[in-house]
């Protein structure tokens, strides 16, 4: 039985750990030197990777301030944040569109992996997209191969371990932050990876019997090369979002970043007016759904035309990399970023334009592959798949086809719902008008009484006699017409 403290702190200290006692300075008095500063000074507390000092592996910013209650304008949160986007990209030269990825990571509260050689301004480019935010708790670190994970996580606490409990003391921790930045992400090890999988995933930090609530809302990583194994693979997975940070040899953009230096020194400008972080977790809860007043709309048609350009996508990747993968996680995500990107266009229903615009989540921008010879960039990909796709579904029919075979679908889920209500539903005029005039498109050679009644039964014939050259319309009709078969 251990009984003595000093025999507690050696036999972890030999595994690595730093262990918080009352003769060392702990985590919480960095945090009380840091509530110190003033408000001017806390939004420099985020330094870029020079000025993290490698014997203080992370620096927290203390939370600044609440949001006004008047300020939950959703134009007005937008019209700041599309200014901050603009703002960004005038200091950080050529990088516009990884910075709007940057904000939908944000919006949608998922995580961001940036690549590229040294020297690229990733460190740069992260902080300056997380100065933008007023409110948040910020967490920087620069990993290394000696690192454990009691360097994210907060040291043990030897009073709770006395008692029988393995706990960590999480003040100052990455379990506390909103904000995350991992500088070298791979130099991390495998252990620290692996601990920090559940709290980019989950938002938990599981270690044993003990279980924390993580605070964690964005992360923002930067390598300078990738590693792969079991564990960085399941990590990489979690990152919805990926830049790969390409060299910029036009004169111009760097006469540019000249005199942004000249100005900057490199270090991240303090923005006229910041946006409060609880405005952007505001926004979060109506993109992810869980605002029960205010709902961003997503068609059938969206939902199925996402899945197509998706499985189009892949198919056309795997022609160069037979193991290209898209994870049903990442997939089933790509809804946050369709409605976050008509949120920030000011809309409050998906349209084609956000499909349009779904590379920046579903691609790894200005990561490039080969197709028939020919390097071509992920996005390109994309685009090409998209276009083409549009071309061959309109030639064909096949987007009215799609429309009215999802319109009938709903009819037929409305009734297998609530089959009391049937003849209701079958003579509800909001869904019929619509269908009717589908009908005409998809049948262009049937003469059909305007007065005729729909029941069922026609409709499910009208399904049956749906006939296209189209694979994915046939997958739809023989999907509806198996799942509803037996609906009377």
């Amino acid at each position: 039985m251990i009984s003595k403290r000093i025999d507690v702190i050696k036999i972890f200290e030999s595994e690595g750990y730093n262990i918080i006692t009352p003769e060392k300075k702990s985590g919480d008095d960095v945090i009380a030197e840091n509530a110190a500063v003033s408000r001017d000074q806390a939004g420099q507390d985020f330094e870029y990777k020079e000025n993290i000092r490698k014997n203080v592996p992370h620096t927290v910013t203390p939370v600044l301030k609440m949001i006004p209650e008047a300020e939950y304008d959703i134009p007005t949160i937008i019209e700041y944040l599309n200014w901050h986007m603009g703002n960004v990209g005038e200091i950080v030269i050529g990088r516009g569109e990884i910075i709007r990825q940057a904000i939908y990571a944000i919006l949608t509260g998922e995580h961001m992996l940036l690549l590229s050689r040294t020297g690229m301004a990733k460190s740069y480019l992260a902080t300056s997209i997380f100065n933008i935010f007023e409110g948040a708790r910020l967490f920087a670190a620069q990993a290394s191969k000696d690192q454990t994970p009691d360097n994210y996580f907060g040291p043990y606490n030897i009073d709770e371990f006395r008692k029988g409990r393995i706990r960590h003391n999480i003040k100052g921790s990455v379990i506390e932050a909103n904000l995350v930045f991992l500088d070298e992400f791979f130099d991390a090890s495998d252990v620290v990876l692996r601990s920090l999988l559940s709290v980019l995933n989950e938002r938990k930090f599981i270690n044993g019997s003990e279980q924390i609530d993580a605070a964690v809302h964005t992360t923002i990583a930067t390598a300078n090369y990738m590693r792969m194994n079991e564990v960085t693979e399941a990590v990489l997975d979690r990152f919805t979002y990926k830049s790969i940070i390409p060299e910029d040899n036009n004169v111009y953009n760097q006469l540019l970043i000249d005199q942004t230096y000249t100005i900057s020194r490199g270090k991240p400008t303090e923005p006229d007016k910041k946006i409060f972080f609880n405005q952007i977790l505001f926004l979060h809860e109506i993109i992810t759904n869980r605002n029960r007043d205010i709902k961003v709309e997503v068609p059938e048609f969206i939902y199925f035309m996402k899945n197509v350009f998706v499985t189009k996508y892949v198919s056309e990747m795997r022609k160069n990399d037979q193991n290209f993968f898209i994870s049903p996680r990442k997939q089933a995500k790509l809804s946050d970023f369709l409605r976050a990107s008509a949120l920030v266009n000011n809309r409050f229903v998906v349209n084609m334009d956000d499909l349009r615009e779904m590379y920046l989540a579903l691609c790894t921008l200005n990561s490039y592959t080969s197709i028939k010879n020919l390097d071509k960039s992920e996005k390109d990909l994309y685009l090409d798949v998209y276009q083409k796709t549009m071309n061959h579904f309109k030639a064909n029919g096949a987007l009215a086809q799609i429309e009215f075979l999802l319109g009938i679908r709903t009819i037929f889920e409305e009734i297998k719902n609530d089959p009391e209500k049937k003849d209701m539903i079958l003579k509800k005029s909001s869904l019929l008008d619509n269908l009717k005039n589908l009908l005409k498109l998809v049948f262009t050679g049937r003469r059909k009484d305007e007065d005729e009644a729909i029941t069922l039964d026609s409709l499910k014939k009208s399904v049956f006699d749906v006939t296209s050259s189209v694979e994915e319309v046939n997958e739809l009709k023989n999907g509806i017409l198996k799942e509803y078969r037996e609906l009377t």
